[in-house]
């Protein structure tokens, strides 16, 4: 048995890169300030926020070339246990850039390295050995990366269930839309992917309730939660349907708010805490990142200062 229950698994990372500058121009060399440099990537991520909240997590990460070297670097030094597997090509970088002048965040992505058919088996394989070690829940959150078909997170969906563990999954697009096939235990989205879903709603509210009905009808997974930002989260489960007031904060930036929420749900039923309550630490993580600039993630007392404020604040909807 692993001493963690929580493995998360990165696919796609991104070795972030976060700067600022006074102002966006267009045409002109923008002089930044120092950068800070993060392992970034949604798996990940939620392996460092588990960790500030005071939990561990096993993280399994897909890395390549020269920027993998250096992420891997990054991550060791966070003190997270984590298995590296080796990748063609190069690790993708991603760049916030903050303008003081009028405190608007630009982020910029890159795509992460080609991979052949194959690898998908070879990962899936490599996943295998590493579910089967004993973890109750598996994280997988984030892109994949071109090449890997839309169907891997279905597969590994699969897998999961087979080897005794449940599937948390935080991605969007045609991954989401295959892995619903295979019904995994969780599945995490915000409003604009539920947009995406419905066709593009332009009410984020409406299109929130029409996906859970939908998700609900199909029997995509056992539980689909929501998130609608300043107006929480949507729960739906076995017939049971919540709505999770957040806490009143000010708002910095959203960056990282989703690895927040998933990181604290997982802690929470890891602990075997009701979905209910481990969803109200949830939201309150969401809130305690986006008090915080750039790629920062929650931290455990203002996460734990905002969860009581959440108390009663979770509507039943049925």
């Amino acid at each position: 048995m692993s001493a963690s229950s929580i493995l998360t698994v990165t696919l796609n990372p991104a070795l972030d890169v976060t700067t600022s500058v006074e102002r966006m121009k267009p045409m002109q060399k923008l002089r930044c300030r120092a950068p800070r440099y993060d392992p970034g990537g949604g798996g990940v991520n939620v392996s460092r926020a588990i960790k500030e909240l005071g939990g561990t997590s096993h993280a399994f990460v897909a890395l390549a070339g020269c920027a993998g070297q250096r992420y891997r670097q990054i991550l060791e030094g966070t003190g997270i246990e984590s298995e590296i597997w080796p990748m063609s090509g190069e690790t993708r970088f991603s760049l916030t850039v903050m303008e003081h002048a009028s405190g608007l965040q630009y982020r910029f992505l890159l795509p992460g390295p080609e991979q052949d058919a194959e690898e998908a088996d070879r990962l899936l394989s490599a996943l295998t050995g590493s579910i089967g070690k004993g973890y109750r829940f598996v994280v997988a959150s984030g892109s994949l990366p071109p090449g890997l078909p839309a169907d891997f997170y279905g597969r590994l969906a699969s897998r999961t269930r087979e080897l005794g563990a449940a599937l948390i999954l935080d991605t969007s697009g045609p991954a989401l839309r295959a892995a619903m096939a295979q019904r995994p235990f969780l599945i995490r989205l915000n409003h604009y992917e539920a947009q995406e879903l419905v066709g593009g709603s332009s009410d984020a509210e409406a299109a929130t309730y029409e996906l859970v009905g939908e998700l609900l009808e199909r029997n995509a997974a056992e539980t689909v939660i929501v998130t609608v930002g300043e107006q929480g989260a949507i729960v739906a489960t076995g017939g049971q349907l919540l709505r999770i007031h957040p806490p009143k904060v000010r708002v910095v930036s959203a960056v990282g708010a989703g690895d927040s929420f998933v990181a604290a749900l997982t802690l929470g039923l890891a602990q075997d805490w009701p979905l209910e309550k481990a969803s109200r630490y949830a939201v309150a993580a969401a809130a305690a990142v986006v008090t915080t600039e750039a790629t920062q993630l929650c931290d455990r007392a203002t996460t734990e200062k905002l969860f009581e404020e959440t108390a009663g604040q979770a509507e039943r909807l049925d």
